[in-house]
């Protein structure tokens, strides 16, 4: 739109406002004023907004000194230029620009706060990303070419991913969600899905085994590339397992556009349907979440695939063989493993608990491994060899000892024969 037109129209409506005064057609200005603010005006190529008399004053002094011509907005000499940046900071993000080409400017704007460039709160993230894209710092991203693809059989491809989940109550707070989940490329039943507190490998692992248990192996694993998806600990899981763990490329999350697809589904179908207020704690929001993935998404007509997920995962093992693996198997796969050098009185500290330990390993440094979704199994190892399960300590156990019987002697003994 022609910027003098947008200019035109919005002091037309200033002079709307205040004409009854400038015509004397009220009897009290300073009353018609308060009227005035008290109301919401739909304001040209602006919207609803609501003044306050100074504001109306002040309009009726511009047009009493310079006529109409004065309610029109002025452009700022400025224009173009951010206020905020002056010309050190702007070199600083140039330079940014060009030595981290694929940085979002997000990630910009947070590593010129972590480098001490800007104040926290000095310059927002979006006076960032305003200025980056008036300069044409960044150029713009050409769309990769790809191909529709899809697995023959299910377990061939999973694909996972984290979403960022509401807020629930979390004892006297607030505490932000993640939704780790995983979906089959063949059938686009989502294997393993739950909302956590917390974004790490240890939430992804327990995903994961649910899935296994439940579905199988997969061939191949396919995922982000951010640190929860790339630990050295997932990555000899996946090897013991005989999965390939794939990562995509950086800032890629087309490549994973089936379960980005999902989660637009959870955001518009699930998420939305949920009173926030009513939910206790993380367990009731999975269970929520589980009975919807049940009863509506595995069950309900998919576009992609023109059938039911589930549907379609049932039909196709029925050609297919499914890979298990034992309990004990999966464990093993997930074990953690950390050492802990035993205290004199038998005892070793994990994840603030104490737990007894044989005597004969006082002193000794050793190496206790559990599984990553059932940390209190713990177990000592030697040499790759499991040697003794922990429990935990029983002080008041510990506290009363089997006590000998008193031993006579047989002088004494025959001593209480004669007194008897």
């Amino acid at each position: 739109m022609d910027e003098g037109k947008k200019k035109k129209d919005i002091a037309l409506f200033k002079y709307a406002m205040i004409a009854p005064v400038i015509q004397e057609n009220v009897k009290v200005q300073a009353e018609y004023l308060r009227d005035v603010s008290k109301k919401e005006h739909d304001v040209p190529h602006i919207g609803k907004k609501r003044f306050k008399v100074a504001t109306l004053k002040g309009w009726l002094r511009q047009y009493r000194r310079g006529g109409f011509d004065a309610l029109m907005p002025k452009t700022r000499d400025d224009k173009g230029c951010p206020r905020k940046i002056d010309g050190t900071v702007a070199c600083i993000i140039q330079q940014t620009v060009q030595q981290y080409p694929l940085l979002s400017c997000s990630a910009i704007h947070r590593l010129l706060i972590a480098e001490g460039h800007i104040g926290i709160g000095e310059i927002t993230e979006a006076t960032v990303r305003k200025y980056i894209k008036d300069n044409l710092l960044k150029e713009k991203s050409h769309t990769m070419p790809r191909k529709k693809f899809e697995k023959e059989h299910v377990n061939e491809l999973w694909i996972g991913d984290c979403m960022h989940g509401p807020y629930i109550g979390c004892g006297k707070k607030k505490c932000k969600t993640y939704l780790i989940a995983a979906i089959d490329d063949h059938s686009r039943v989502v294997v393993g899905g739950r909302f956590f507190f917390h974004e790490n490998s240890i939430c992804l692992e327990i995903i994961l085994k649910e899935a296994i248990r439940r579905f199988g192996l997969p061939e191949v694993f396919y995922c982000d590339n951010g640190s929860l998806f790339s630990s050295s600990h997932l990555q000899l899981a996946c090897a013991r397992l005989g999965i390939a763990l794939v990562h995509s490329r950086p800032y890629d999350s087309p490549s994973r556009g089936k379960i980005e697809r999902f989660f637009r589904t959870v955001k518009q179908k699930f998420l939305p349907m949920l009173r926030l207020s009513d939910i206790k704690d993380i367990e009731h929001l999975n269970d929520l979440f589980d009975r919807w993935l049940g009863e509506e998404y595995h069950k309900q007509l998919h576009n992609g695939i023109n059938e039911r997920p589930m549907d379609r995962f049932m039909e196709d093992i029925k050609k297919t063989q499914i890979k298990r693996v034992s309990e004990e198997q999966l464990d093993m796969a997930f074990q953690i493993t950390i050492h802990r050098k035993v205290k004199n009185d038998s005892t070793v500290s994990v994840g603030g608990v104490l737990y007894e330990c044989p005597t004969e390993f006082i002193g000794k440094k050793i190496q206790i491994r559990y599984p990553s979704d059932k940390p209190q199994e713990l177990t000592i190892y030697e040499q790759d060899k499991p040697m003794c399960i922990l429990k935990k300590l029983n002080i008041h156990e510990n506290a009363n000892p089997p006590h000998r019987g008193i031993l006579f002697n047989n002088r004494e003994q025959e001593n209480d024969r004669d007194i008897l």
